[in-house]
């Protein structure tokens, strides 16, 4: 007998990949000077507070340090008051915390939800527990979620329906009226996994949080993450918050010394660095309208972000647009594999970076 005849048949071998770095690109393209604005990073870096904490704690990574995570639970409740430990289960980085909730709630046969574009995660962890993938596109014209089309599409097998808000790759949001409309006529046996890992960047008056619905004990769990406004991408750092019902369960399936020593001390810092962060939401905030007045200058298309990018649809085709932008030391990440196949995602950086890639557009478009 074949060894993969007891291989499971809905495991494949894709899975999500992440951007190529900026040493990869230097290295291909022999190209010195490599702004990389393709993975939605913190351009600011890392926290001093939590490098300093790394570097503390690093002549002590042959013990075993932590026990147990209840600092860094305690540090998150410190700073959003209205969380309780109950209310948080942490994992190595939002990904991980999507993967526990598919293996704490999907088996074979079951179904979820997702809207393309969206986080190309969801789809490859929902056929890895043998579970039908349900697409739901958000709407063309604003790239907001369809709650009549979702609400229409829910069977007794839909589990999971998967919500990124703001969206990645396109930035938009919906609304707090509408993710309502959709949460309060769900039926008991779905699940609303709310991503929101971009929240520090949202400004819209009516943006709605995991909170809102998790203190009136709805089936929501919200996802959250280190790697962004924080800057502790490399660190794998994140966490879920969710009803206590809820998160019990999860905690039921996570393995024991899940975080590690560095990833603690670094997040606990960087929460407690409200300096970094006020420093960090206010470069987005600024440049974020810098780039909209060049890009309406350049005739660019783009959608107005709530997040710490701009998702764009060149004039030309993507992948010539998207290399021809890299050939001048820009990274930008296609969208195509997103569900977007004519669309671009482009991290905000610092003025320098956004000068050159703004030059670097310009470039492009006279040649058209």
């Amino acid at each position: 007998m074949a060894i993969s005849s007891i291989f499971k048949n809905y495991i494949k071998t894709k899975d999500y990949a992440g951007g190529i770095t900026r040493e990869e690109i230097k290295c291909s393209a022999n190209i010195k000077q490599v702004w990389k604005l393709s993975s939605n990073e913190n351009i600011l870096g890392p926290s001093p507070l939590a490098q300093k904490a790394i570097n503390n704690s690093l002549e002590n990574v042959h013990e075993y340090d932590f026990r147990d995570d209840n600092l860094l639970k305690e540090t998150i409740c410190s700073v959003y008051k209205n969380l309780t430990p109950k209310n948080i289960v942490t994992a190595n980085g939002g990904v991980e915390v999507l993967e526990l909730i598919t293996r704490a709630f999907l088996s074979p046969g079951l179904e979820c939800i997702i809207s393309h574009p969206t986080f190309v995660a969801y789809e490859s962890m929902i056929e890895k527990e043998g579970c039908k993938v349900v697409n739901i596109p958000l709407k063309s014209k604003d790239y907001t979620i369809d709650i009549d089309v979702i609400l229409k599409s829910i069977t007794k097998k839909t589990r999971l329906i998967f919500i990124t808000n703001p969206n990645n790759p396109t930035g938009t949001y919906t609304s707090k009226k509408n993710i309502d409309l959709l949460i309060n006529k769900l039926p008991d046996n779905v699940m609303v996994v709310y991503d929101e890992v971009y929240f520090h960047f949202a400004d819209a008056a009516d943006f709605p949080r995991a909170f809102d619905y998790i203190k009136e004990n709805k089936n929501v769990i919200g996802i959250n993450s280190f790697s962004k406004a924080y800057g502790l991408a490399g660190i794998r750092l994140g966490y879920s918050i969710s009803t206590p019902k809820i998160i019990s369960y999860l905690e039921n399936i996570k393995r024991p010394f899940m975080i590690n020593t560095l990833s603690m001390v670094a997040g606990i810092n960087a929460l407690k660095d409200k300096n970094h962060l006020v420093k960090t939401i206010d470069l987005i905030r600024i440049e974020k309208q810098w780039l909209y007045k060049e890009f309406k200058k350049l005739d660019v298309k783009y959608w107005p972000s709530q997040t710490n990018f701009i998702f764009i649809e060149p004039k030309i085709e993507l992948n010539i647009f998207v290399n021809k932008i890299l050939a001048q030391g820009i990274m930008i990440r296609p969208c195509d594999k997103f569900g977007a196949p004519n669309g671009a995602r482009i991290t905000i950086g610092n003025r320098a970076a956004n000068i050159a890639l703004t030059q670097a557009i310009a470039n492009v478009y006279k040649h058209i």
